[in-house]
């Protein structure tokens, strides 16, 4: 099977030989330092440097897919929220958030991804790389609702307007997520085979299960609905320790569920029968870890059932090339005949 192939075919929950590894970019990004210093232009702003760069990133680890952007601050910044580019050592950042009130950012009309920001760029980017690459899955990114609504106002500004004016906060995911939705159009139609929706912020610990029902699932399950309508698969990653989440996200249909290292493989599985799970190799042991224990964490969530094996989270800047290729390396010699 082609790397594109395989993607696509356990998304659709079909058999397959062995299980694909990726790491999809965006918050889940490979763009090491070492890797980054060998771009000839700006990595962030222009699509062709981007494009190439995220050709790098496949040959130099090994990793199945290619994927852009390099960072989780594409989207805030159109809608007015000060972004810091960094360079090949340092991630962007936003230093000045967009607004101080939900109704600055949902009065306004919806960026347009054509022509704010580098909104664009990463258009321009996976145009290229779909046009380049037609046997390995080009993979579009959307930082998720609650992470992207607090990269535009102050995060505990957010957090105290859920128990106080929790209608402002509904009206401010809706838009976000409108504006999310037609971001992923765009990329879709850009030539992106698959659509990974990030969202750290909205962990159990941070919002718990209650507030992850109300505000978080009902724009998770829309944007995959549309991501799916649109004809790419979906991927939807959840950071921290998410057990007190898995009976919402047992909810969303149609979409691979990508855990940190805190969770239980074994026992995501059986809570969510039919999803594929993605994940959870720790990237502390990506980065400081040896080769052998890479490979045994990689045999281990293999033995747990996960059908895409990936990092964890978002990988260290610094982590050694050598270890993620231990990671695609293991993976590749696998074989889903002798699964437990």
């Amino acid at each position: 099977m082609t790397e594109k192939e395989r993607l696509l075919s356990c998304l659709a929950g079909k058999k397959i030989e062995r299980p694909p590894v990726i790491c999809p970019g965006g918050m889940m990004s490979a763009a090491t330092t070492e890797i980054l210093r060998k771009a000839k232009g700006n990595f962030h702003t222009d699509p062709l440097v981007m494009a190439e760069t995220a050709e790098e990133i496949r040959r130099a680890t090994g990793f199945e897919n290619l994927g852009v952007p390099f960072c989780m601050t594409v989207e805030a910044e159109p809608l007015g929220s000060v972004v810091d580019l960094g360079d090949a050592a340092v991630e962007p950042s936003v230093t000045a958030y967009a607004a101080r009130e939900p109704a600055d950012i949902t009065e306004h009309p919806f960026p347009d991804p054509q022509k704010e920001g580098r909104l664009p760029v990463v258009l321009e980017a996976i145009s290229i790389l779909a046009r380049r690459n037609t046997e390995t899955p080009v993979i579009g990114n959307l930082t998720g609702p609650v992470s992207l609504a607090t990269s535009v106002i102050d995060p505990m500004k957010i957090f105290r307007l859920m128990r106080k004016k929790r209608e402002d906060i509904h009206l401010l995911f809706s838009y976000l997520t409108e504006y999310l939705i037609s971001y992923a159009r765009m990329q879709i139609a850009a030539g992106a085979d698959v659509i990974t929706i990030a969202d750290p912020t909205a962990t159990g610990e941070i919002l718990g299960g209650v507030n992850f029902r109300e505000f978080v699932s009902p724009c998770l399950i829309r944007l995959v609905k549309e991501i799916r309508a649109a004809g790419a698969g979906a991927i939807v990653h959840i950071c921290g320790d998410a057990a007190v989440l898995l009976a919402e996200l047992n909810k969303i249909k149609g979409a691979a569920l990508s855990f940190d290292s805190l969770v239980n493989m074994r026992h995501a599985k059986e809570e969510l029968e039919g999803f594929p799970l993605m994940g959870n190799i720790s990237t502390q042991l990506l980065h400081q870890g040896t080769p052998d224990r890479i490979a045994r964490a990689v045999k281990n969530s293999f033995d747990c059932g996960v059908e895409i094996i990936s990092p964890a989270c978002g990988i260290s800047l610094q982590t050694p090339l050598n270890n993620l290729r231990t990671l695609t390396g293991a993976v590749k010699g696998l074989n889903n005949d002798d699964r437990p």
